[in-house]
């Protein structure tokens, strides 16, 4: 199978980030969010929403 070497790094530096977290994306939301505060430009452009399951 063939594999793409860039694709491989942004997937081994997904899994770091989201390690560093716990694994918890609100603990990740609040982290960006909380550094949007502190820079001039905007890093996060919508907000998530989650839809509700029926």
């Amino acid at each position: 199978m063939w594999k793409d070497r860039i694709v491989e790094q942004v997937r081994k530096n997904r899994e770091k980030i989201f390690a560093e977290f716990d694994y918890d994306i609100k603990k990740y939301s609040k982290y960006i969010m909380s550094m949007q505060q502190k820079e001039k430009e905007r890093l996060v452009s919508i907000t998530f929403v989650r839809e509700k399951s029926l």
